[in-house]
């Protein structure tokens, strides 16, 4: 299918518009897009919404791919009248970057992007510019902290979106119930993984034991993702304390970096560890690029959201052919078979977590070769080639 080019008989120019660049699996997915889709066909662009504090990793995997990036200074939380003067005028800003730039598609991620950059391309149609030409909006998690002023907003705005992707069919599900956007505004797209990225080593489980000081003895469970109160890591904290005495060289490994406007966690997980006295036995570690390292110093990861879109570090785990736990949510339900691939234990519920990591730690053997199931799963339902080429379609087409 020919690609069809902009009026100038140039590249098609996207827009994607995030609220931040960390270490997150959003922005590593728009990435790993961005990488896959034919540069030859294709402009890539990025706008950042809130004041860049330092450039992540992942910031500075997007300017490899030579993507220009813009940045923007939106207050995100306790926005105050000052705040909102100072938003209204980020607004025209964001107008004059996309009219001046002649994005043919602007694609948002999220609820507070998602608005800024629709009620801009309103402002854009009312000065009858013809850019963008498509709107698209991702919903990555499925909102549950979004209250109704917000569901009738995100229902307003719908139309004038184009498509509004969700990375689940939960995520979908949960707008069409609670927003009452017409279905065919919507189109599933899963998260994609490559193989070839996350796969099992055990040499570099060995070294990755060494770097954080842990031995082979030592059995490690571990949870990967942003400190946040959407990932539930008080919870497995807490489950961690009940079972530790119990299992000798049991260690918990926590991977995550701080969110500036959720500091509270980070305290909270803190202040467990000091005063159960774990600080032997429990690690918080900063985000690495090389994850895949720390997948194999893990011997079972535990997912214990309480709301996510899809959860994609589960299944870059998965890949290295090992066991994770999931909190029984709609969508791990839906992503894993109703558990065929992942015990599930009910939702902050970590008395029964406790309980079910125990038994799957006394029944864990390492390199277990019947955990490669785990990898052939994955590798065939959320593959990444299979992502790109639905995002390609979506980008080709007329809707």
């Amino acid at each position: 299918m020919k690609i069809p080019m902009n009026d100038d008989g140039n590249k098609i120019k996207i827009l994607n518009i995030l609220t931040t660049v960390e270490d997150g699996g959003l922005e590593m997915l728009i990435y790993k897009i961005y990488r896959g889709l034919n540069k030859e066909d294709y402009d890539f662009h990025i706008c950042i919404m809130t004041k860049v504090i330092h450039k992540s990793f992942i910031y500075k995997d997007f300017e490899g791919l030579n993507v220009k990036i813009y940045n923007l200074d939106f207050i995100n939380k306790n926005v105050g009248l000052a705040g909102l003067l100072k938003n209204i005028n980020q607004i025209f800003r964001l107008l004059k970057l996309i009219k001046l730039n002649r994005f043919d598609i602007v694609h948002s991620h999220d609820f507070f992007p998602a608005f800024y950059s629709r009620i801009a391309v309103i402002l854009a149609r009312l000065s009858f510019s013809k850019y963008p030409s498509k709107v698209y909006s991702t919903y990555h998690n499925i909102y549950y902290w979004l209250k109704k002023p917000h569901r009738i907003i995100n229902k307003i705005l719908s139309s004038v979106t184009d498509k509004i992707v969700c990375v689940s069919e939960s995520a979908m599900l949960d707008s069409v119930e609670k927003e009452k956007i017409r279905i065919k505004k919507f189109k599933v797209i899963y998260n994609g993984l490559d193989p070839d990225e996350f796969y099992k080593d055990v040499a570099l489980g060995i070294e990755y034991r060494k770097k954080y000081g842990y031995s082979d003895n030592d059995i490690i469970v571990g949870n990967v993702g942003v400190l946040s109160v959407r990932k539930g890591q008080i919870y497995l904290l807490k489950a961690f304390n009940e079972i530790y005495r119990d299992i000798d060289n049991l260690k918990l490994v926590i991977v995550g970096s701080k969110r500036s406007h959720e500091l509270y966690i980070y305290n909270e997980l803190t202040d467990f560890i000091k005063n159960n006295n774990l600080k032997d036995y429990v690690n918080l570690v900063e985000p690495i690029k090389n994850v895949n390292g720390i997948y194999n110093m893990l011997d079972i990861k535990v997912m214990c959201s309480i709301t996510e879109g899809f959860g994609l570090s589960a299944f870059e785990f998965m890949l290295t052919e090992k066991k994770c736990i999931f909190s029984d949510i709609d969508v791990f339900r839906e992503l894993t078979m109703n558990g065929k691939f992942g015990p599930l234990f009910p939702n902050k519920d970590y008395i029964k977590l406790a309980e079910i990591l125990k038994k799957e730690i006394n029944q864990y053997k390492k390199n277990d070769p019947a955990l490669k199931v785990y990898r052939d799963f994955v590798a065939k339902s959320y593959n990444l080639n299979d992502m790109v080429v639905k995002y390609d379609e979506l980008y080709r087409s007329n809707s």
